[in-house]
């Protein structure tokens, strides 16, 4: 927090949508800083993406955080290589990070957010089948905010427009600080969008899509900028 308003290290949310630019593999940092140049806001790095060793990452991180001076957010997810070392992954990185993400029910959330202190928490939720019913998704903010969250992030599939819209609605009816995104086809269009409702930032993809229509970072920078100039 700064000044009383939300933050993900320098960059202050709220005053307008930002762009996420999705760091999944270990890129140069010619390229962090060309993806900088080109308006992203905010870096969210894939840990659980990156094939290379622990301390190889952790000095990547640093060489970022040094060199490139964004404000980055920290992502674990469990797969075959994190699944058991999770809670080392993230007390190694979160010296370099100024956010991390930690899924909706998590057991490892309560030992993670002991030794985040100052950092911002998303806690997500993805649903990659269907769009909850506004009472489950009211249910998802709720459980995410016992857990500790500053944002909740709600990543639903959108099966049809009805589902892209009511997703709209709840995003501008929500209180709290919010990050939501319609995957799929149908909902291509709220990675632009959903901000006009509320949503904080929105994410893009550097060479390819990490999630189901995931527009590219420099795409998003362009079609916001003609919300929002």
């Amino acid at each position: 927090m700064e000044n009383g308003m939300l933050s993900i290290g320098s960059c202050l949310l709220g005053n307008a949508p930002k762009v996420v630019a999705v760091i999944d593999e270990l890129f140069s940092i010619e390229k962090i800083l060309d993806v900088k140049q080109d308006g992203a806001d905010i870096f969210e790095m894939r840990i659980d993406c990156y094939k290379a060793p622990l301390d190889t990452i952790v000095a990547y991180l640093e060489k970022v955080k040094n060199e490139a001076a964004v404000p980055m957010i920290g992502t674990v997810r469990e797969n075959d290589w994190t699944s058991k070392d999770r809670i080392p992954i993230f007390r190694a990185i979160m010296p370099f990070v100024d956010s991390i993400d930690l899924e909706l029910g998590t057991p490892i959330s309560n030992e993670v957010r002991d030794f985040a202190h100052g950092k911002t928490i998303i806690v997500s939720e993805h649903d990659y089948n269907k769009t909850p019913s506004n009472d489950c998704l009211n249910d998802m903010v709720k459980r995410s905010l016992d857990q500790g969250a500053d944002i909740v992030k709600l990543a639903v599939m959108a099966n049809s427009r009805d589902d892209v819209r009511r997703l709209f609605t709840f995003t501008q009816e929500c209180t709290i600080p919010v990050v939501t995104i319609a995957m799929g086809s149908h909902g291509t269009i709220s990675r632009v969008i959903a901000p006009l409702f509320g949503s904080l930032f929105t994410y893009g993809f550097i060479e390819k899509p990490v999630a189901p229509g995931q527009l590219s970072a420099k795409k998003l920078v362009e079609e916001i900028g003609l919300y929002f100039a």
